[in-house]
C-alpha cells in the first residue's frame, strides 16, 4: 500500500443555483388567428415541446 493518506472528510459543496425560466408569452386566442397562423403555431409547439421530436 502507499503511504499517502486518505483525507477522512471531503471539502464542502458549494450550493447549486436554481435555474429560473422566463415566464412564456401568451399567444393571441386561436379565434383570432388564421388557419395558416395556427398551423404554425402547432408546429412550433410540437418541436419545442413534444419529447418525440429529435431533430438531427
Amino acid at each position: 500500500m502507499s503511504d499517502v493518506p486518505v483525507p477522512t472528510n471531503p471539502p464542502p459543496v458549494p450550493p447549486v443555483a436554481e435555474v429560473v425560466m422566463p415566464p412564456l408569452p401568451k399567444p393571441p386566442p386561436a379565434s383570432q388567428l388564421t388557419p395558416e397562423e395556427q398551423m404554425a403555431a402547432f408546429e412550433k409547439d410540437l418541436k419545442e415541446n413534444d419529447w418525440g421530436h429529435q431533430p438531427c
